[in-house]
Parts: structure tokens; sequence; C-alpha cells
């Protein structure tokens, strides 16, 4: 560990050495602003438009012991959200209560591949709109799935899924899926959970490479030794996704693993809300989805 101190002594006295006055008026000069996420896909049965407020992380107090007011802070349940397609057909979404956001039943409006949708917010008299369209379904996942024996006990299962690109021009991917396992301990019920798969580098994918090519991505987890595994399966999941949608989750995962980590810069969120005093993505994608049972 000795080797490790000179570096950081060095870099501790270069960020000192950096150091810069910040005017700390400018920091209050912030506007508050209209923060919309919508993502809408043909296999929704809910259409769902999170509508709230984007406020300065200075000059905004909130509680320590209040959770429920602070979060009131950011609600907005009075705003008025449309969605709307291209022959003018639109379904009005109402604010939930239980769930916070504004929802509407996908009934109300038919999703199709290859169609553009709009949407549109009012808050306090001002109005925000978007669109967005949706891209075509993968057709089908084909997959491998190979076991070893685990160094620490137990069973390893490696999975690979690949699928074909759509010849469509730029796409973009996200990867996941589930386990679910069913599995018994001696002299117990049995009991089910479900646990994500994990992709690592591989859960975000584009064609930039190879347009309408073959693009795969693997994941693996571990059966346990000491449980009688009843039943497993894994089901596999293909988003083919708008790059706004793709931009955002992946800005996300990259935020999300750089937190605490003062040498990487965080991204920055995509916006495509078109008027000022909004910010937000609203996106369109596509789920496919296959089931594969396991024999352990």
């Amino acid at each position: 560990m000795k080797k490790y101190i000179p570096f950081f002594i060095a870099t501790l006295v270069l960020f000192i050495s950096c150091q810069k006055v910040v005017d700390a008026d400018g920091l209050l000069d912030i506007e508050a602003k209209v923060f919309i996420t919508s993502y809408i896909s043909p296999q929704d049965t809910v259409l769902r438009v999170n509508v709230s407020r984007a406020l300065p992380v200075f000059g905004t107090p909130l509680s320590v012991r209040d959770q429920e007011a602070n979060q009131e802070k950011f609600l907005i349940k009075d705003a008025q959200v449309t969605i709307s397609d291209e022959a003018g057909n639109n379904s009005n979404l109402s604010y939930s209560e239980e769930d916070r956001t504004y929802l509407a039943d996908a009934s109300t409006l038919a999703i199709r591949s290859n169609q553009s949708y709009f949407l549109k917010v009012i808050v306090d008299g001002s109005e925000y709109n978007a669109s967005c369209r949706i891209p075509e379904k993968v057709a089908e996942i084909n997959e491998r799935i190979n076991f070893r024996e685990s160094n620490f006990g137990g069973r390893e299962v490696d999975i690979n899924l690949a699928f074909q690109d759509a010849e469509e021009g730029r796409s973009f991917y996200i990867l996941g899926g589930f386990v679910a396992t069913t599995f018994q301990i001696e002299g117990e019920e049995p009991q089910t959970f479900d646990f994500g798969l994990f992709f690592e580098s591989d859960e975000f994918l584009s064609d930039n490479l190879e347009d309408g090519g073959t693009l795969s991505g693997s994941a693996f987890f571990n059966v346990g030794s000491d449980v009688d595994v009843m039943e497993n399966t894994v089901t596999l999941q293909v988003a083919h996704v708008e790059e706004a949608l793709f931009q955002n989750l992946k800005t996300a995962s990259t935020n999300a693993d750089a937190d605490g980590n003062p040498f990487v810069e965080y991204a920055i969120a995509p916006n495509n809300i078109q008027e000022e005093g909004a910010v937000g993505v609203f996106a369109g994608y596509q789920l496919t989805e296959k089931v594969v049972e396991l024999e352990l």
C-alpha cells in the first residue's frame, strides 16, 4: 500500500493548487425546469408519462426528516398530458396519486411499428412538445447456453444471445433478462425468486460497425450446490430503441458507475423536448422476449 501514498499526496497537492474561486451567487440563478420522460411501445399495457420539476441543488430547502414533503416539492399533479398519432387520434393521461405519474390504458391509443407519435404537456399555461417513432421489433432471439462447474461450488451458467440487426440505417439495442428459480432447502417449503441477468459491456449495442449483421451479448449466473433446484427459466430480452432512449439509459448507467469516482466525468443526459423551460426524453421502443427452460 505504501507505494501508492506518494501518488495520492501528489494528486491532492495538484487539486489544491488548481482551486478556483467560484461566485456562489451564480449557483442560485439556475431556473427550475419541467422534467418529462415517457417511453412507449406496442408491448405496453399502460401509457405512462412522468412529469415533475427539476429544481436547482442550491437554494432548494429539503428536510432531513420529512421525505414525503421533499417529494411534494418535485411533483406536478395538474398538468395536461396528451399522446397522439399521425392520424390525429389521441389519448389523455390522468395523474395517479398512487403511482405519482400520468397514466392511461394502452388500449386508448394503438402504438404501431414505423409510426410517429407526439407528446404534449401543458404546465402552468406553458406548452411543451416532443415526438418519437416506433422502431421495428427484433424478429427472433437465438441463444447458446453452456454449463460448467464453478470454482466456488455449484454450477455456472453461461448464456450467449444473438439476433439480426434491422436493415434500416443506424439502430440501437439494449439487452436484458431475468432468471426465475424455484428451489427447495431440505425441510422447508419450495421458494421462487427472480434476479436480473448482467450483460456487462454487452448491455448497450448498436450497429455502427455493420448494418444488418448479427449482434450478440453474453451473461452468466451461478447456481449454488447447497440447494435443490426444482425449476429454472431464463427470460431473454432485446429492446430495439430510439437513440434518445439508448443514450438516456446509457448515461444513467455511466453516471451510476461513476458515482463517487473523482476521476470520471459525469455524462450529460439527452433532451428532445422542443421548447425551452423543460428537459427530458420522449422515445419509442420494441421489446422481444424469449423464455428458455434450463435443466440443471
